[in-house]
């Protein structure tokens, strides 16, 4: 997995969403919990999906779950209680029948300070869990 860390090497299309850390994601030191990033990545993915104008609810009624097979995070600096922080996500590669996300959480100033990035590996497969190749429509919506 390739973790973008430079900011000018992010793939595109990308999306952005913002979050504020909450006291329940912080640990007794103020800093926000390492196990709450992946879930702040779930939230990007579903946010990029939504702006491209369907939800994952609607992905997974037309046939295609996108189990997650893969995560990788990079934590460079902690995010405190009550920061705003954003979650850039992006489509980083495509398999025959899996997708790679690519994320890059930024916290203040103004979301001008890299956090953390990472990348989730998801399979692409039939409700029964059976592999299948990346539909058409899936790729079109996601490249657009």
């Amino acid at each position: 997995m390739a973790l973008f860390l430079k900011p000018e090497e992010f793939p595109s299309p990308d999306s952005r969403l913002a979050l504020t850390v909450s006291y329940g994601e912080t640990d007794r030191m103020g800093y926000a919990y390492y196990g709450h990033y992946p879930h702040w990545f779930e939230r990007g993915r579903g946010h990029f999906i939504r702006e491209r104008g369907m939800s994952y609810a609607e992905v997974e009624a037309r046939g295609v779950w996108l189990p997650v097979r893969d995560l990788a995070v990079r934590y460079l600096r902690p995010a405190h209680y009550d920061d705003e922080v954003v979650v850039r996500t992006a489509v980083s590669a495509w398999g025959r029948a899996s997708i790679a996300f690519a994320y890059q959480l930024y916290g203040p100033p103004e979301g001008s300070v890299l956090l953390a990035a990472g990348e989730t590996l998801h399979a692409c497969t039939a409700p029964s869990g059976r592999p299948m190749a990346v539909p058409d429509w899936l790729r079109a919506l996601f490249t657009a």
